[in-house]
């Protein structure tokens, strides 16, 4: 499961991709029988088609043995819609995905990818989804880091960029594993008293879970630390210089970020509200 607030590990190993962007194969330029795409001219890999990499990471995208779903394919498949482009999708892992972007293999890929400027010198970022968040959970209903000063032991796992803000608040009480499993394993067990974790990852994992609640740390920001203030935010990444593509996908998720369509999305999902308060300007991860 990937840790998405991370700039390392699962999420980040996208980055090492850096090779030359290939020509887009085909373009969409004008209506095709009663369909009229919203835009003109969108380039992509295969004419008429929009190939789409999957990334499993639940809710958020689920490949799902050939029938996607989740709320990032949800999103995708509308702009394809709206573009009278059949939307493709193929199997893909963080590892992957950059790569076959970049080598002109998909169009681009989707799995609450971070924007951040290490990504950017091999793709470009669509216009931002909702927030990557950071998640408590708690059998007292901790919300904010506060409540985690009162505890005797936190967990949370290597990699995030919220850690080193945490180690310097909560000193030695601050236990750091190296994937959600472990982590969550030490908090079922009594051995921390909270499970800070990427909070859509850990909707899905207490879901059910009896005295246990899962609060979003950045509904009740606190300045110490930035991965609350100033949260990572996911994205598509796109073939790079595709501008036309670019616009038609940065066009449908801002519509469907002001209709509505995302915020129900997220809820429906079971996340708050909250994921979806983007920056009017999207905040992109600056380089460690």
């Amino acid at each position: 499961m990937k840790k998405s607030t991370r700039t390392g590990a699962l999420a980040a190993v996208v980055l090492a991709a850096g090779v030359s962007l290939t020509a887009c194969g085909g373009t969409t330029t004008a209506s095709s029988g009663d369909c009229t795409p919203k835009h003109q001219g969108v380039q992509t890999v295969s004419p008429g088609k929009l190939t789409v990499g999957v990334i499993d990471i639940p809710p958020f995208s689920s490949y799902n043995s050939g029938k996607p779903n989740g709320i990032d394919v949800s999103i995708v498949s509308k702009i394809a819609k709206d573009e009278c482009l059949e939307p493709v999708y193929q199997q893909a892992t963080y590892a992957d995905a950059v790569q076959s972007i970049s080598g002109g293999n998909i169009d681009l890929a989707v799995g609450t990818i971070d924007a951040t400027e290490k990504r950017l010198k091999a793709v470009d970022f669509s216009a931002s989804t909702y927030l990557d968040g950071m998640g408590i959970a708690s059998k007292t209903g901790a919300t904010t880091v506060t409540d985690l000063e009162k505890m005797s032991k936190v967990g949370t796992i290597d990699g995030y960029l919220w850690v080193e803000d945490l180690r310097k608040i909560l000193g030695d009480k601050l236990v750091t594993y190296p994937s959600s499993v472990e982590l969550k394993a030490d908090f079922d067990a009594g051995r921390i008293q909270a499970d800070v974790d990427a909070y859509g990852v850990q909707v899905l994992q207490f879901k059910g879970a009896q005295g246990v609640t899962v609060s979003l740390a950045n509904d009740k920001p606190d300045p110490r630390v930035g991965a609350i203030t100033q949260a990572p935010e996911a994205a598509f990444p796109l073939t790079k210089g595709n501008t036309s593509l670019k616009k038609a996908l940065d066009d449908g998720i801002t519509a469907q970020r002001e209709d509505g369509t995302i915020t129900k999305l997220l809820t429906d999902a079971g996340l708050s509200a909250g994921l979806g308060k983007v920056a009017a300007k999207q905040y992109v991860v600056p380089a460690s």
